[in-house]
């Protein structure tokens, strides 16, 4: 009797565990807006000051987070073309240094300017804040703030000039 407890106890945590990860994976899906549409995010980058790409293979990325695509950057807006695995809380940061894994990016996280949320994985155009001057940063990164989880990043200018 003991046995079958245990055993009926540990089917229902797995199938919970099981549920619980689906959810977390599957609810931005479901809930995601519908996202910028391809022509006025190819204008927003037609007009941008700098280009970068986001690379799904970065040391920090693994294969539930990662983004890949074209991303770029004007004094009004962040504009991304490509696919980004989903997830929750996903935000956009400005940085001053390339960073490529979650330790980078939490070392350097307090001097890092916060654009906006991204709540779509295709394409996303993020308006930026008036007092950002993006040329005083380097480098695009997509962090998931519910997780500490870093998922890309993209330097868009040498940190030279």
């Amino acid at each position: 009797m003991n046995r079958r407890l245990t055993l009926l106890l540990a089917t229902h945590a797995l199938t919970l565990a099981v549920g619980f990860g689906a959810g977390v994976y599957l609810l931005p899906i479901l809930t995601a807006p519908d996202g910028p549409s391809a022509a006025l995010v190819a204008e927003a980058m037609d007009n941008s000051d700098y280009s970068a790409r986001f690379e799904r293979t970065l040391r920090g990325s693994d294969p539930v987070h990662w983004a890949d695509g074209a991303v770029s950057v004007s004094a009004t807006q962040i504009a991304f073309d490509g696919r980004m695995a989903p997830g929750p809380d996903y935000k956009v940061y400005l940085t001053n240094a390339f960073v490529d894994t979650r330790g980078d990016f939490l070392r350097i996280k307090q001097d890092a300017q916060l654009i906006g949320d991204v709540k779509t994985f295709e394409r996303f155009l993020l308006d930026v804040p008036a007092n950002v001057d993006v040329n005083e940063y380097t480098t695009v990164v997509v962090w998931c703030e519910a997780f500490s989880q870093f998922i890309s990043a993209a330097e868009y200018r040498n940190g030279g000039g």
